[in-house]
């Protein structure tokens, strides 16, 4: 891949007059400013970039792929194996795209998938296969083949009292950091500009239409839309840029969310045994989490499968929300220290996977990955209703980037007005929450990070 171009910084500069200081992205043509480049801000970009009709600037606090970012990671989950028909259908452009697409294929890795559910997860994505009539090759496997398979990697695995496993050969794992950065490059060489700098709080009109943002170091950018793409930084952001305003926040709607990445290293042997194994994602409650396939230096990487919140006081409003820790022992990859309650989880998430396989193989890194969460963890992909201008696309729930091919081209149907209805309603400002759906079951909140850190 080529070394991406230095993106342009914001002007570290004293606030000057609001005619001097602000940064005009406007021109003959009507502009959008995306707010984060992550998994929606960059694919955003990549597809208005593509349609061509806008001048279109994305910001984010450091080059792409930013290294806080929920979509910058090792390695993440794609699969199409969804009982929610509306996400399903989405796969099905997705899922070609990486396979095929020069963009994105590189990165993805067909190694196949086991699923470790006691509940009928199974039956439903199979039955929603056959209802949006995709052939698939997904089946049950009894768990003694399982720990016979795959050099025996699963021998000890901790399999509880299931009888049977599901096995999906067309699916695997992308490696996330790279991918992303290829997106983002992408739209930069159509013409989308990359700005750094740290968004302080929208540019609100007299009339509350929002014209663009402030930025911590006093300048501004202007743009007729501008779309937050902020992911677990939305609710601060939205409270900060007009405290008493409270149509304006985002209540409960959406709340900043962590969950536990790791990783560890194989070597020799171990690493041969491990080459040809598929994602494993183990849902029973003592294991609750899933590990991605070896890479080609020996990195194997896990997720927990649950998620926490962090409730502080918001500096700017006084507010208590939950919101993304500043420092970065808790938002980036760190050593091998780290908060003991979470490497407890780990660990048992780590041995419960391959059982006697890892118990003398040590965890080499930590990282806290933040999302935002929404209460049926569907996505927020909507204008803001109480503010001309204003858009967001956020609330990836832990479950958002394997849509990186195609999210982009949603959100901007839903800048154009054109977003289909059934996604409209699911993706809403106001979503219906009454039916008890989940679109992301396996991330629940179980605390809060500063119980285990104080």
């Amino acid at each position: 891949m080529s070394t991406p171009p230095s993106p342009r910084q914001a002007p570290d500069t004293e606030p000057a007059s609001p005619a001097s200081s602000a940064s005009s992205i406007q021109s003959d043509v009507p502009s959008v400013l995306i707010v984060g480049a992550g998994n929606f801000g960059a694919a955003t970009a990549l597809s208005l970039a593509r349609r061509g009709g806008f001048k279109v600037t994305i910001l984010d606090t450091a080059p792409y792929p930013n290294p806080r970012a929920a979509s910058h990671d090792v390695n993440k989950i794609v699969r199409d194996d969804y009982p929610d028909k509306l996400y399903m259908r989405m796969l099905i452009r997705a899922m070609p795209m990486w396979r095929a697409d020069k963009l994105y294929s590189p990165w993805y890795h067909e190694v196949g998938m086991l699923r470790a559910d006691a509940s009928d997860f199974g039956e439903k994505s199979i039955a929603s296969y056959r209802a949006v009539g995709v052939a698939n090759e997904a089946e049950f496997l009894s768990v003694d083949e399982v720990r016979k398979r795959w050099n025996g990697v699963y021998a000890t695995a901790n399999f509880g009292s299931l009888d049977k496993v599901l096995y999906n050969p067309t699916v695997g794992y992308a490696e996330a950091d790279k991918a992303l950065q290829a997106v983002m490059q992408a739209a930069v060489d159509l013409g989308v500009e990359y700005v750094v700098g740290e968004m302080k709080s929208l540019d609100l009109g007299a009339d509350g239409r929002c014209v663009g943002i402030e930025l911590a170091n006093g300048d501004a950018l202007r743009a007729d839309k501008v779309l937050l793409c902020t992911g677990a930084r939305t609710g601060s952001l939205l409270a900060q840029s007009a405290p008493e305003n409270k149509q304006l926040h985002i209540g409960d709607r959406l709340v900043a969310t962590g969950a536990v990445s790791f990783y560890s290293k194989l070597q020799g042997e171990q690493k041969e045994k491990f080459a040809c194994i598929p994602v494993l994602k183990n849902c029973l409650p003592e294991v609750k989490g899933e590990g991605m396939s070896i890479l080609k230096d020996g990195t194997i990487k896990f997720n927990c499968d649950m998620c926490f919140t962090n409730y502080v006081d918001n500096p700017i409003t006084g507010e208590k929300m939950s919101m993304t820790p500043e420092a970065s022992d808790y938002n980036t990859w760190t050593g091998p220290e780290f908060v003991p309650f979470l490497k407890q989880c780990a660990r048992k998430t780590f041995d419960g996977l391959y059982g006697k396989e890892v118990e003398n193989l040590p965890i080499e890194s930590y990282r806290i990955c933040w999302d935002a969460s929404t209460p049926t963890h569907d996505f927020l992909i909507t204008p803001h209703p109480h503010c001309e201008g204003l858009y967001v696309a956020t609330g990836g729930s832990f479950h958002g980037w394997k849509f990186l091919p195609v999210i982009g081209d949603y959100i901007v149907d839903m800048l154009h007005g054109l977003l289909g209805a059934d996604y409209a309603d699911r993706w809403a400002w106001d979503q219906k929450s009454g039916d008890g759906h989940s679109a992301n079951p396996t991330y629940q909140v179980v605390g809060d990070l500063q119980q285990w850190i104080s």
